[in-house]
Parts: structure tokens; C-alpha cells; sequence
């Protein structure tokens, strides 16, 4: 009896039979490597992508805690200077340097102050090179400033 086919085959030399099994196993051996190689490599970029964007999200977390408390601690500071009477309100020149020196002493605020119900305020602000402390009443300004190194403070308007 004969098959359909079988003469091809038959006339199909051995050494190219085994080259294109050979081959067809080789193919899809380094296929399969590749393909689970790029799908290992896709998994490692996510997972470091993810840690590093936890670690980023927890640092910027961080840096906003301690930011934002800052201000909150600076009053706390404040408000018990004042009612330990070692801040007199009144006395601007003198809670100008107080004002002056906590701008000195903590690098992180850019501003500091307080107001009157009187209209009177004062207050010290950070600028390039120089800090100055500004006193308004009515509408006078008076600009107080010192060079970060000097503790004097001179009347600048």
C-alpha cells in the first residue's frame, strides 16, 4: 500500500532532514531564551522603578513633615518667649533682633513676624546676603537690616 507524500520523503536526503530538525530545535530554543529573558528584564525595570518611587514618595514625605511642622514649632517658640516675658512686643528693635537672630539660627523659614492689633507689625525676611526686618506703623515702613555675619542692625529706610 502507498501513501500520499511518502515518495517526497523518501527522496529527501537524511543530512538535510536532521539539519532542519536541528536547526527548527535550535530556533526555538533561543526563542523561548529570549522571549522569557525580555519578559524577566520587563519585571526587573518595574520592580526597581517601584522602589525607587516608593523611596522617592517616602523622602518627599518626609521633607513635607518637617517642612510644614517648622512653622508650627517657630510659633510654639514664640508664643512661650511671650508668655515667659522674654519677648516684649512692644519693643520692636528688640524682637526685631530676637526675629533677626531665629533667622539666623534656623536656615529653613523665610519669613518671620508678627502683628498688632494696633496696625503695628514687624517682622525679618531673608534675602540674598542681607536679612532685613521691616516695622510698619500706619503707614511708615522702616526697613532694619545686617549683613549674615554682623548682630548690628542699622535703620536701612
Amino acid at each position: 500500500m502507498k501513501y500520499p507524500g511518502v515518495d517526497y520523503y523518501q527522496k529527501l536526503p537524511l543530512r538535510m532532514s536532521l539539519v532542519v530538525s536541528f536547526v527548527s530545535q535550535i530556533f526555538a530554543a533561543v526563542s523561548l531564551v529570549g522571549y522569557l529573558s525580555f519578559k524577566n528584564g520587563q519585571k526587573a525595570v518595574n520592580n526597581l522603578a517601584e522602589q525607587l518611587m516608593s523611596k522617592f514618595n517616602r523622602l518627599v514625605d518626609q521633607h513635607l513633615d518637617t517642612y510644614l511642622a517648622t512653622p508650627h514649632q517657630i510659633n510654639q517658640i514664640n508664643a512661650d518667649a511671650i508668655k515667659l516675658r522674654l519677648l516684649n512686643l512692644r519693643d520692636f528693635r528688640g524682637s526685631g533682633r530676637y526675629f533677626c537672630k531665629q533667622m539666623q539660627v534656623l536656615k529653613d523659614i523665610g519669613y518671620n513676624g508678627y502683628a498688632l492689633t494696633t496696625g503695628e507689625a514687624i517682622g525679618t525676611g531673608l534675602w540674598p546676603q542681607v536679612q532685613d526686618m521691616a516695622r510698619k506703623k500706619s503707614l511708615i515702613i522702616r526697613l532694619f537690616g545686617f549683613l549674615q555675619q554682623s548682630p548690628a542692625i542699622k535703620i536701612l529706610y
